[in-house]
């Protein structure tokens, strides 16, 4: 039986939440019926993980993330000729950029199928309304132009609500292989290596967030909280792991607020993941997420979690039997739903244990098999 050739398409290499599904896909599909191939812009993590894994890689020298008309060119002519001499029996396109050229030049080149793995929309970002509008019209004839969507989340189907994109979209979960995580003292001694002013505060109450320093995780608003729990339980610390474009701004917040013996930037941490046991409770109270993959993380650690009722991550904490969720947007209620968590561990911990089993079900191998089950349809 002749084995079919996926041809994986994504902009960028960095270890992000697209890379890390692309590299689950390539390793996973079975080799006796599937070449995966994976061609990708820059030299990052994941074209390392690739080459460690025995997965061809093909570079694209004209994949970047900035928009102007000459560099789309380029790509979709570069994309052009890749197509022509692979000849994949699929093409999946991931990230947004990669997204309309990557469908309209597949559909083209007669891909028999070019598949589209939505990981989550840019209209949901702080743009004008303009913008806004104009990039949900792109992203839905990226969807009309692929012969299917994957949508990472059920709130992805919703919010792509323009007419005909619904019956051609389906939601396949993002699958994460259990990780062997680091006990609780060995993570935050780990992470105190990070941030050595941690280290008087090992024994106490730990909040944690994994997430880039962005205003679409809402920091501030979380900040705001913790002064307010700070005023009835001074023993809570908050442990902020990763970077971005806001750590200058958010540490001088701290300071502002004499928040600097409770909140702490970490800077970012090598599987920051493998550390979340570290945590008596995290937290994402994210304007927007089209998944929430250290959600899925989280609980996999059995560690108490409170997230924003916003997209995908109605997902994962389905109701208040697993989780907490909050309004993202209002510094009172975050410290409230805090507040209560620290007061009644074991009844929190008693829903972390409740949420497990339906993450644990949700593996790397079930999401290749219903991920298969689009490329053959």
């Amino acid at each position: 039986m002749e084995r079919k050739k996926v041809l994986f398409l994504i902009t960028k290499s960095n270890w992000g939440g697209a890379q890390r599904y692309v590299y689950d896909l390539a390793t996973t599909l079975d080799s006796a019926h599937y070449e995966a191939v994976v061609a990708l812009g820059g030299d990052g993590e994941l074209r390392t993980k690739l080459a460690d894994a025995g997965v061809r890689t093909i570079a694209l020298t004209s994949a970047q993330r900035d928009v102007s008309l000459y560099k789309e060119i380029r790509f979709a002519r570069e994309l052009w000729q890749i197509l022509k001499d692979e000849k994949p029996h699929v093409l999946h396109v991931n990230s947004s950029k990669a997204g309309g050229i990557g469908c309209l030049i597949g559909r083209v080149a007669r891909v028999p199928r070019v598949i589209f793995t939505a990981h989550g929309w840019a209209f949901n970002e702080d743009r004008p309304w303009w913008q806004k509008l104009i990039i949900k019209k792109l992203h839905w004839l990226t969807v009309l132009l692929s012969h299917h969507t994957i949508a990472v989340s059920r709130a992805m189907i919703t919010q792509m609500n323009w007419p005909l994109a619904r019956r051609r979209m389906s939601v396949i979960n993002p699958g994460r292989t259990i990780p062997t995580f680091a006990r609780k003292l060995e993570a935050r001694q780990t992470i105190t290596n990070y941030q050595p002013l941690l280290v008087p505060f090992v024994a106490e109450q730990w909040l944690l967030i994994i997430a880039e320093l962005h205003p679409i995780k809402q920091h501030a608003v979380l900040f705001d909280a913790i002064a307010a729990v700070l005023t009835t339980h001074p023993q809570v610390r908050l442990v902020c792991i990763g970077d971005g474009e806001l750590a200058d701004q958010l540490q001088t917040h701290i300071a502002e607020h004499n928040l600097e013996q409770h909140v702490f930037l970490t800077g970012p941490i090598h599987e920051a993941a493998l550390l979340l046991k570290a945590a008596d409770v995290f937290v994402l109270p994210s304007q927007s997420e089209s998944y929430g993959y250290v959600l899925h993380e989280a609980g996999l650690a059995e560690v108490p979690i409170i997230a924003a009722n916003v997209g995908g991550i109605t997902d994962i904490i389905a109701d208040g039997t697993v989780g907490t969720l909050v309004s993202p947007t209002t510094a009172k209620t975050l410290a409230d739903a805090i507040i209560a968590v620290v007061d009644q561990p074991h009844l929190y911990q008693e829903k972390a244990r409740h949420l497990l089993p339906q993450l644990q079900a949700r593996t790397i191998e079930r999401m290749t098999t219903q991920t298969v089950a689009v490329y053959q349809a």
